[in-house]
């Protein structure tokens, strides 16, 4: 069992087994939830990627505005022909009559070189100047992508920081169970020995046992499993672990504390927002709107293609000759160049209506996108709203259990009931107290939720 577990964390999440499962419990760096965040922030690799992804945006724009600016080349060439190609294209050699008035210069040669500077630029292009625009939007974009980025990350800390000190509470708890269940069980050997037990009760009490250490393993597994992803948030080296320290921030607690006490209509109206409040709370809704506007914006500009484009050429060149040097006399051409698209085959057309639906494609998700949130929003305020009455209903319960174990446990030393009735009021003791926890941390990870989806996290955060 513990081979195919190994194997399937080893296929799945390679690098952080080794460098979890290398490390003894002595040798893991312990790490509160405010150091947690700000190495996540630091270190992980999504966080990583959208920085990078920010810079790019940026030197797009700044490629887009270059493409503006004149560009200076120079160019050199070569051509060689045949001895019958030169014979028909030089008629120089006919006039190579020292006697004559005039001489005819000699423009045709077998080794032919010629080498200019030329410039480039722009006058009119409008698709240039959509293409800064766009330029522009995208680096909005990839900000907000950013930042919805470290906001995920961070939320995804917080709620692993919860669920690691979750699963060692309820380890802790169960561990405590098994052993005294296997206290119970020697004992219930020994009276069985003694003739004192039936071979029903001790087996009974064998079945618990083994129920109980089942219980822990899966505790221990589940514990474990939790380590492994605050590593992987943390991006753990390897030979590096991690574990949190045994406690809830005081932040947490104390705004916990302060939901549990609201009103349903209360808790309601954290999500009673506009469409604007929206999307300035959440980044990720925030790049959705950036990225249809950007949508729309490609296709007011498809438009740019019927207008006409100027563009401005200067040359400055030697004439072809026999060498390498840069000699003789140097031609000068200037133009300028308009050009006015008057038919492409429909091109333009067919562009025009494409990105015109590509721009209905994206405001049609924008706003499926704006109504998940909501419904998110809802499922989550709805969520907390429930976890407030069970956390009451399982502190009674709890109240409740351990009360019925006690007096079960004064009448069973007193053999007024069976082991059945006593083991039953343990594990109802028992399963009572772990759904009191279960409830506890699943409302501050829903709290956590709620704010992170509202853009707040900075204000439950130490």
């Amino acid at each position: 069992m513990h081979g195919l577990r190994f194997l399937f964390h080893y296929l799945f999440i390679p690098f952080i087994i080794v460098s979890v499962s290398a490390q003894s419990p002595s040798d893991q760096t312990f790490i509160s939830m405010d150091e947690a965040i700000a190495r996540a922030l630091k270190q992980n690799n999504q966080v990583r990627a959208s920085e990078y992804a920010v810079k790019q945006a940026n030197w797009n724009k700044k490629n887009a505005w270059t493409l503006l600016f004149p560009r200076i080349t120079f160019n050199s060439r070569y051509t060689w022909i045949d001895d019958s190609t030169l014979a028909l294209r030089d008629f120089s050699r006919y006039f190579d009559d020292p006697n004559l008035p005039f001489k005819i210069p000699k423009t045709v040669y077998q080794n032919a070189y010629y080498s200019s500077i030329d410039l480039t630029m722009p006058l009119l292009n409008f698709n240039l100047f959509n293409g800064i625009s766009l330029a522009g939007t995208s680096e909005d974009i990839a900000e907000h992508l950013n930042e919805s980025t470290k906001r995920t990350i961070v939320f995804q800390v917080i709620r692993g920081y919860l669920n690691v000190v979750k699963q060692k509470e309820i380890f802790e708890i169960q561990r405590e169970y098994s052993e005294l269940s296997r206290l119970n069980y020697e004992k219930a050997e020994r009276l069985y020995k003694a003739g004192r037990y039936s071979k029903t009760d001790a087996l009974r009490w064998k079945v618990e046992q083994q129920q109980q250490l089942s219980i822990v393993t899966s505790s221990e597994s589940d514990l474990r499993s939790a380590r492994i992803m605050m590593s992987r948030l943390l991006n753990a080296r390897r030979g590096e672990s991690f574990d949190v320290e045994n406690r809830i921030p005081s932040s947490l607690l104390k705004e916990s504390k302060r939901l549990l006490t609201l009103e349903d209509d209360n808790l309601l109206k954290f999500i009673d927002l506009d469409d604007e409040e929206l999307m300035t709370a959440n980044a990720a809704l925030a790049a959705a709107k950036e990225s249809e506007e950007m949508s729309e914006t490609v296709y007011r500009n498809s438009y740019n293609a019927y207008l006409p484009v100027i563009n401005l050429s200067y040359s400055y060149g030697w004439r072809e000759n026999d060498t390498w040097e840069i000699d003789d006399y140097s031609p000068k051409t200037l133009m300028v160049n308009m050009g006015i698209p008057l038919f492409t085959s429909f091109q333009n057309y067919t562009q025009l209506k494409s990105s015109y639906y590509a721009y209905r494609k994206d405001q049609e998700n924008f706003y499926d996108q704006l109504q998940n949130i909501r419904f998110v929003l809802t499922e989550t305020v709805n969520k907390l709203l429930n976890l407030k009455t069970q956390k009451e209903l399982s502190g009674i319960s709890v109240e409740f259990s351990e009360q019925n174990y006690r007096i079960v446990e004064q009448q069973k030393q007193k053999g007024l009931v069976s082991n059945i009735e006593f083991i039953d009021a343990k594990l109802n003791m028992q399963n009572a107290r772990i759904s009191d926890i279960n409830n506890y941390y699943d409302f501050i990870t829903g709290m956590v939720e709620l704010y992170y989806l509202l853009g707040k996290l900075e204000e439950i955060i130490e």
